[in-house]
């Protein structure tokens, strides 16, 4: 068997030391992003826009963006779930504060964190704005909210089936949407493994 790429080892060695942790991590499949393989003359970005679409969002910060070209393409990303009226301080959140932290000017270069609404009905500009206020978030991290349609489908295009905002998805989804690769953490992932998960993706090939 040839030896394996520098860079794939070392992806290889860091999914291994998250598993020694204990950190759970999984292939998305069902529960997340299930692109079909580019057929001939298509590529992946092309794969990438027909699945994910490119349905307007809107940002904490009062921009409309378009979910794919704007958002997902060629950008290391981070993505959760929320909503605004959740009565209980979500520890997801707690812990993208942290990671956002360690990530330093990494957030906003190499690495883009997205939280998205799952209950855009009652999620408005507003909403989001003073939720994402309690989080401080950095350029980088983008809560986003939208018509609920767009949302819906953004979500279940994400493995965020559910249509109750109480039973949304609580896992992280980390993707490289460029190669194609995606892994899923749980919530109770130690911040740290997060980044070198991220980091592992950062350093794959298409």
């Amino acid at each position: 068997m040839a030896a394996m790429k520098p860079l794939v080892r070392v992806g290889v060695l860091i999914l291994l030391v998250l598993c020694l942790l204990g950190v759970r991590t999984e292939a998305v499949g069902q529960q997340g992003p299930h692109i079909a393989p580019p057929q001939a003359g298509r590529s992946q970005d092309e794969a990438n826009l027909a699945y994910f679409t490119d349905a307007p969002v809107i940002t904490h910060e009062g921009r409309q963006l378009r979910f794919y070209s704007d958002i997902l393409r060629d950008k290391l990303v981070l993505i959760n779930f929320f909503y605004t009226n959740c009565p209980t301080a979500p520890p997801g959140m707690a812990r993208l504060f942290k990671v956002q932290n360690l990530l330093g000017e990494e957030l906003g270069k190499n690495v883009f964190i997205l939280s998205i609404s799952v209950d855009p009905e009652r999620d408005s500009l507003e909403s989001i704005q003073e939720y994402a206020w309690k989080y401080n978030p950095k350029k980088g991290w983008m809560f986003l909210t939208g018509k609920a349609e767009d949302m819906d489908r953004i979500n279940r295009r994400l493995g965020n089936t559910l249509r109750l905002p109480e039973g949304h998805l609580r896992l992280f989804l980390l993707g490289n949407p460029h190669t194609g690769h995606w892994m899923r953490m749980l919530e109770s992932a130690p911040p740290s493994s997060i980044v070198d998960g991220l980091r592992s993706l950062m350093s794959e090939k298409p």
